[in-house]
């Protein structure tokens, strides 16, 4: 699979499934000043911090004594970034030269957000590769968890060899601003046009603007807004397929004035 997405659904589903706990995670011991909002900022999950011996405030530990009690491994540069998304990028179609195809990628961000625009980086030897660079469009599908099975397998087969779509049954629709067909079995479909594709090494980076997104309506709640708890969306950590937890805040909680 591209990005390193090795084949290994089944152990890492149940291995995810069972890793699956809720950590209490107690206060930062720093004192609050006179005169500050009483917010309370929280660190480490419990299990970590019980292993502190903690017998002072940090403030005032020496540099030593701050390496004792966060001990850290240093490793070679590696792609540990994590967790990110698992997507499927649909291609080709319409009238192109090219047959409809899927690629899953896990390395998928936004770039920017006026004009909305998203990154995919993808291998040159991948099949795909070609039909996007030829076409300069591209739908990133965002799968459900249910359909892992399905995303993983994408990613490992060739569309050189396979027809996707018909192996997969997924089903193909046509698209608002671009070619190639969404992945209508998805409940999120981006359709994208590629502005500029940069060489980095193992992958180029396909930066693409953002035309139209596609939700499907069972992700609105009754006042038409997003509901991410409906969608039970998908993520990728170290070779690993897992379920997003509960919501634990929103953007700009730490900072809201409480009611």
């Amino acid at each position: 699979m591209n990005s390193s997405i090795s084949y290994a659904f089944s152990q890492n589903h149940a291995r995810s499934t069972a890793a699956s706990t809720t950590l209490e995670i107690p206060p930062m011991s720093r004192q609050i000043p006179p005169g500050s909002p009483k917010r309370v900022f929280r660190q480490a999950p419990q299990h970590i911090w019980d292993s502190k011996q903690q017998k002072k405030p940090k403030s005032e530990m020496t540099l030593t004594e701050l390496k004792e009690l966060f001990p850290k491994q240093t490793w070679k540069p590696s792609t540990l970034l994590m967790p990110v998304q698992a997507v499927m990028l649909s291609c080709g179609g319409g009238k192109s030269d090219f047959a409809p195809n899927i690629i899953t990628v896990a390395w998928a961000g936004i770039v920017c957000s006026d004009p909305a625009m998203i990154s995919v980086s993808i291998r040159k030897e991948r099949h795909s590769y070609g039909i996007i660079s030829a076409t300069k469009e591209f739908i990133v599908n965002i799968p459900y968890a249910s359909q892992a099975k399905i995303t993983d397998w994408c990613g490992m087969k060739s569309g050189r060899d396979v027809d996707k779509f018909a192996e997969t049954r997924l089903t193909p629709l046509p698209a608002t601003q671009v070619k190639c067909p969404l992945i209508a079995d998805c409940p999120i479909n981006i359709e994208c046009k590629v502005a500029r594709v940069v060489p980095l090494g193992s992958h180029d980076l396909f930066i693409a603007k953002i035309l139209a997104v596609n939700i499907s309506p069972d992700l609105l709640d009754k006042r038409g807004k997003l509901s991410i708890e409906q969608a039970d969306l998908l993520a990728y950590a170290h070779s690993e397929y897992r379920t997003l937890g509960k919501k634990i805040g929103t953007f700009g909680f730490s900072v809201r004035k409480r009611k």
